[in-house]
């Protein structure tokens, strides 16, 4: 047995038994991201899948929660997983997940399956706790490490050719199948920040009637926002039963919308410990049945205090981050 793959199983039982990666040093830690990098290189920005297959929404650092959904359907390679992104920050123990996940994808790549989420963006996690999360239990280098991991991260996936799934939502820029399928990878920050790859990681649906189709996400300051005739046409144009994405708290953990043409998943349930929602994944079928599991919150809900709504305001503030703050959300959409 290799022992790389010694070391991502050690991992492993330890995150899975204690909760957390003491006793490996930063040097195993970084062999375990040159290993999972490898591994996400080959992949191209459209995974190409097939069912039955489970899909994740966001988890956000909610180690804890992760780990109830894989011991009700079993971590890899019980069952093939794909993941929506947003795997780090809010969360107490980002550090944890992302590593868990990637020793996963070490071990069974063909079993597991991450996509990028907004979040996995160096200008994202460097505000919401993931670089916090890792100077104090870790170092800046190897934040740095995680977010050249980051960047190899496929962007959307299609299962069958009769699911798409994303981080964030449909683009007017998706104009055909090969829009998709010959779709890079972001080279770089700047690149995150434009076309395709961008609304992929950021657009967001709207019932206003007012925008059938497409209009500048005024909620996010950044991407689109898209509406139903949008996803109509868009499942007609790529002939898809349905599009899955993440990237916003929904209630009960999982919402359809648009006729049932397009569904919201999150995963982490009482996201941030003061939302309440239940997480759920999605469970698809070989003939392509959806149905879903959920998690209610375990924890009571609390308000951000005067001090943490403060420090997140001064933080953006700083970084000149163009999304909003999870204060702003508490008090309008409560988006991710």
């Amino acid at each position: 047995m290799l022992l790389t793959d010694v070391l991502a199983k050690r991992i492993i039982r330890r995150i899975t038994k204690d909760r957390h990666v003491c006793g490996f040093s930063d040097e195993e830690l970084g062999h375990i991201l040159t290993q999972a990098r490898s591994k996400f290189e080959t992949e191209a920005a459209t995974l190409v899948l097939s069912s039955p297959i489970i899909i994740f929404g966001d988890i956000h650092g909610q180690l804890t929660d992760l780990l109830k959904f894989f011991s009700i359907v079993g971590p890899p390679p019980k069952n093939t997983l794909l993941f929506l992104g947003d795997y780090v920050d809010r969360g107490k123990q980002s550090l944890e997940v992302i590593t868990l996940l990637f020793c996963y994808k070490i071990l069974y790549p063909t079993f597991i399956y991450l996509v990028r989420g907004n979040h996995e963006c160096s200008r994202m996690n460097s505000i919401y706790g993931f670089h916090e999360e890792l100077i104090r239990k870790r170092s800046t280098t190897l934040w740095k490490k995680f977010n050249s991991v980051f960047d190899q991260l496929p962007l959307c996936a299609t299962i069958g050719r009769k699911i798409l799934c994303m981080h964030g939502g449909i683009s007017p820029n998706i104009t055909c199948w090969d829009s998709l399928l010959s779709l890079q990878k972001p080279r770089g920050p700047s690149e995150c920040d434009e076309g395709l790859a961008l609304d992929l990681m950021w657009s967001d649906p709207t019932s206003d009637a007012c925008c059938p189709n497409y209009q500048f996400n005024q909620n996010r300051y950044t991407s689109v926002m898209f509406g139903k005739m949008a996803v109509k046409k868009l499942c007609e144009l790529l002939q898809l039963n349905l599009i899955v994405r993440a990237h916003e708290v929904v209630p009960n953990g999982h919402l359809w919308d648009f006729d049932r043409h397009i569904v919201t998943l999150f995963s982490a349930p009482n996201y941030c410990g003061t939302d309440g929602n239940a997480g759920s994944i999605m469970t698809v079928s070989t003939d392509y049945t959806i149905s879903f599991l959920s998690l209610k919150p375990t924890q009571p809900t609390r308000n951000l205090t005067e001090e943490e709504q403060t420090k997140l305001k001064e933080k953006m503030k700083e970084k000149d981050v163009v999304s909003p703050d999870p204060l702003a959300q508490q008090q309008m959409l409560h988006k991710n």
